[in-house]
């Protein structure tokens, strides 16, 4: 399949190109960079769009077997009757400065230092006589020629250098080559195979996709399965290693199993003199990190190629050898040093070790690499480990929604030797994966039951906190929050206690118990780092978190929580990233930053989804993404998401009122307020009847947005149930609405803008601009509108019907609205006719039009509807 492929990521470089060709006193442009980054892709492209602006071009490519030749390069500017070198070089110059019209010559030089001295004297020549511009690309691992050097100091010369895409790049790059998005994992695996070398990933990309492993699934292209590497890339990357002694081979192989690998290991299983070889010939790289220095193959192709190249028992040997080095480390037992070792010991020549593959299985757990964690627990196990590998099993595989996989691993254990304990547990784990996986409460809740006749109480403790568990799950609440009392949450195992405070912090922020849900969360957070199974927990704690603090309206605290996950998630594998991406867009949706959020939890609810989380994360952030989609204007995507959200059969956590505002915000801004009225104001009733006061309190607060007057009495009495500074604000701003007090609504917009949600300050003082407008006060109504248009632009975007009717161009002609942004800056009317080159009667004049037109009877009222 052949791709197109956009140039993305060099806006800046061809910007600065396009300034050098354009500047009169420069000379040209050195554009470096390192092998197949895209230097002649934009020497290309900046010439195309010097011929666009009316210069002549001319395209020229160094080559290693023309520079044997003189004027090699030049050969189709030589002229055939020339045939002394001065006749010769003249011919070429004046062949390639000749012009048709006035127009000025570009010259591109691709691959310059590969030129010949000759053709280099040409250039030379062009500078010096001004006779053409000339772009110039060269390699970063090449030696440039002397005489090559010396043409900047002909000529001022911009130097351009090209990097690697960024992994932002990176994805917009193979969005735009695919046309359609692409899964977040996906276009990570793609950045770190090819670190952004834009030759590298097309190559690769048009492989994968001719070959199926990367293909469109539902809305986004997922990659499936190792990468194979096509041979004119495996050609052109060897081609490049060039040929090895073996003291150097086997440096960049060890690397190749084992990266990154401290500069002191390497030592001691490589010939010293051999690594130093290896980095002087750009093979490898060495990066310092604190105290140590790690070793890595300089490019992941480089690995890929040599381990495709290698014999299975070399790989096998040199695995092994490292492994067993790792083992005399004094840092042997670390956490991540056992993983490694252990991943190592699987695939080598060495014999297992169970004790090893266990604790390592329980590792990749914590280091959230839940395939890598699946794996080592299956080696456990096949060594015959006992029950413990199949535990972790069974969680990686839950946790990764192979939950038909997970429930298999578990049923086979329950015919073995079990202790009280270990079957409860079994039950629980069991029960989990039946409910939040297989989407079966029903037969979740059987599975512990069935159990009821364990004796020990800790084995009670897995079954009672199973149904607590339940009954959130079930949207019951309160029986939820009442069956956990019982429950000492440090008494708890820490995968348990870790589900437990999660299900009681959601329960206790909805309630509107904002420092319960905090301590809920802090103990969930603890019981998270605990042990090496509950780590995943950590991310739907901090949502729940998340949702107490925005309840409350606590809007940067909540901006705390989502940063400090984003902290945590940075260098965690698989679906970790794209969580801290989902709590960080539920945050900005929280503060109004819709444009964020809706880029955010576009890209956290496509990627879960496409991970197999479609009923679990991939619907709760889709949930969200709709109402950002709505407020942002994307009114027929957010009914799309919205439509396809409808589809999915979810048996457990209905996130009733979270829906029924996304529906709510679509409708509204669909035209159909009454009904978005209705939709709201119903689920405050389902909330209320449930105990979620500040759920109950966010409806009604919505409602009230929309227009709805009658919801002040009942946000008095919340107010007394709901902790946190919004409940409070919203009332005022209710009562407002109900008196149409303008004044009180435009100082609860400073109010609710305080706490950071800027979306409610748009609205309120938006209605307070329709009653000034209602009663003809044009000059309070148009500075309220200003007021809209800046909160408006801050949010990134914001549609509501309270904004879109408030929203009301200032009525000034473009010479008015200079003398009142003049005005604004404290000018006489003097000084204002001066700068302007007028009659101070003429400003005069059009001050009193522009007062007359907005309603305002000062100076300073008139000036501040611009600021």
């Amino acid at each position: 399949m052949r791709l197109s492929w956009p140039l993305i990521g060099r806006t800046g470089q061809m910007r600065s190109i396009e300034s050098a060709i354009a500047a009169p006193d420069v000379a040209g442009v050195v554009v470096s960079g390192g092998a197949g980054v895209g230097k002649s892709r934009i020497a290309r492209e900046a010439l195309s769009t010097a011929e666009a602006q009316g210069f002549q071009g001319r395209w020229v490519v160094g080559a290693s077997s023309a520079r044997s030749i003189p004027l090699g390069a030049f050969a189709a500017w030589t002229g055939h009757d020339a045939s002394e070198t001065v006749q010769l070089v003249r011919g070429v110059i004046e062949s390639l400065a000749a012009t048709t019209s006035p127009a000025r010559v570009v010259v591109a030089v691709d691959d310059a230092q590969l030129l010949d001295d000759l053709s280099i004297f040409v250039l030379h020549q062009l500078v010096q006589r001004s006779a053409a511009k000339l772009i110039l690309t060269v390699r970063d691992d090449e030696s440039v020629p002397a005489a090559l050097q010396e043409i900047s100091a002909a000529g001022r010369f911009e130097r351009i250098a090209v990097a690697p895409l960024s992994l932002d790049e990176t994805t917009a790059l193979l969005t735009a080559a695919l046309n359609g998005p692409v899964e977040h994992s996906c276009a990570h695996r793609i950045w770190q195979l090819t670190h952004g070398n834009p030759l590298y990933l097309r190559n690769i990309v048009e492989q994968e996709v001719a070959d199926g492993r990367l293909a469109q699934h539902r809305d986004a292209w997922v990659w499936a399965g190792d990468p194979v590497l096509p041979p004119d890339l495996v050609g052109l990357v060897e081609s490049r290693i060039g040929t090895l002694p073996g003291a150097v081979g086997d440096v960049i192989d060890l690397l190749a199993v084992a990266e990154p690998m401290e500069l002191p290991v390497l030592a001691r299983l490589a010939d010293p003199a051999a690594i130093e070889e290896a980095e002087t010939r750009g093979l490898i790289s060495l990066e310092a990190t604190g105290s140590n220095v790690h070793a890595r193959v300089a490019h992941p192709i480089y690995g890929e190629v040599r381990r495709r190249r290698a014999s299975v028992t070399r790989l096998r040997r040199l695995r092994g050898l490292v492994a067993a080095e790792l083992a005399r480390s004094d840092d042997a037992d670390d956490v991540r040093v056992a993983v490694k070792r252990a991943t190592l010991s699987i695939e080598s020549d060495l014999p297992p070790d169970t004790d090893l593959l266990v604790r390592a299985a329980h590792g990749a757990v914590w280091l959230a690499d839940l395939p890598l964690a699946d794996r080592l627990a299956k080696a456990a196990v096949a060594a015959g480990a006992g029950p413990e590998p199949n535990f972790v099993r069974a969680h990686a595989l839950s946790w990764l929604s192979r939950g038909t996989e997970a429930d298999a691993v578990l049923t086979a254990m329950a015919a073995g030797d079990l202790t009280d304990v270990d079957r409860a547990r079994l039950a629980f784990h069991r029960a989990s994966n039946m409910l939040w996986v297989l989407g079966d409460p029903a037969r979740a809740i059987e599975i512990v039951n069935q159990q009821s006749a364990v004796e020990s109480a800790e084995a009670h403790t897995y079954l009672d906190a199973f149904r607590v568990v339940h009954r959130f799950a079930t949207d019951d609440p309160q029986p939820a929050r009442e069956a956990a009392h019982p429950l000492v949450l440090g008494d708890l195992p820490p995968v348990v206690g870790a589900e437990i405070a999660w299900a009681l912090t959601v329960v206790s922020g909805e309630a509107g118990q904002a420092t319960e849900a905090e301590a809920r969360a802090e103990w969930g957070y603890r019981a998270a780092t605990r042990r090496f199974d509950a780590p995943q927990m950590r991310f739907n704690i901090a949502d729940a978190h998340l949702t107490a603090l925005l309840l409350a309206g606590r809007i940067p605290d909540a901006g705390e929580v989502a940063h400090g996950v984003g902290s945590q998630a940075a260098d965690l594998p698989g679906e970790a990233q794209l969580l801290a991406a989902a709590v960080a867009g539920r945050a900005a949706l929280g503060a109004g930053d819709v444009e964020l959020a809706c880029r955010l939890l576009g890209q956290a609810a496509l990627g879960l989804s496409a991970a197999g989380h479609g009923m679990g994360w991939g619907y709760r952030y889709n949930v969200v993404r709709v109402s950002a989609l709505a407020l942002l204007g994307e009114v027929d995507e957010a009914a799309e998401v919205l439509a396809a959200l409808d589809t999915i059969a979810r048996p457990f956590r209905s996130l009733d009122y979270e829906v029924s505002l996304a529906r709510a915000w679509v409708a509204a801004n669909q035209g159909a307020v009454s009904e978005a009225i209705a939709i709201a104001s119903g689920a405050a009733e389902r909330a209320c009847a449930k105990g979620q006061f500040g759920a109950e309190a966010l409806c009604l607060q919505t409602v009230t947005q929309f227009g709805d007057r009658t919801c002040a009495d009942r946000l008095n009495e919340l107010a007394a149930l709901v902790e946190g500074p919004r409940v409070a604000a919203v009332a005022r701003f209710a009562a407002a609405l109900h008196d149409s007090d303008a004044p009180e609504l435009t100082a609860v917009s400073q109010v609710f803008e305080g706490l950071g949600d800027l979306i409610a300050a748009a609205d309120s003082v938006a209605h307070a601009a329709l009653i000034y407008r209602r009663h003809g006060q044009r000059g309070s109504a148009l500075n309220c509108s200003t007021r809209v248009a800046a909160l408006v632009q801050r949010c990134g975007g914001l549609v509501t019907p309270a904004v879109q009717q408030a929203s009301q161009r200032l009525p000034f002609t473009g010479r008015e609205r200079e003398i009142v942004m003049l005005v604004g800056q404290r000018l006489s009317n003097r000084a204002i006719a001066e700068r302007l080159c007028l009659s101070p009667r003429t400003v005069e004049s059009h001050i009193h039009r522009a007062m007359a037109k907005t309603g305002t009877k000062t100076r300073d009222e008139l000036a501040a509807l611009l600021r």
